[in-house]
């Protein structure tokens, strides 16, 4: 399962010397213990007008792209 860095979003590698995530985009690192709370804290965090919008966005070009494709079959 991929691991996405909480602050940037990019992609996180495991490091087996150093027993941490480290992010390829931004450089921070994460233990798992670390990682489990900032997801947590996501997780939790109230949704506000930006959230929305980008989820109705997302939303709608998810139908979108679904009402072409079926055209085309």
């Amino acid at each position: 399962m991929p691991s996405y860095c909480t602050e940037c979003g990019g992609m996180l590698v495991w490091d087996r010397k150093l027993r941490q995530y480290s992010c390829e985009s931004c450089g921070m690192t994460f233990n798992e213990a670390q990682l489990s709370a900032a997801r947590d804290r996501l997780r939790d965090r109230p949704e506000d007008d930006d959230d929305r919008r980008r989820r109705r966005h997302s939303e709608y070009l998810d139908w979108w792209t679904s009402s072409k494709q079926k055209k085309r079959e």
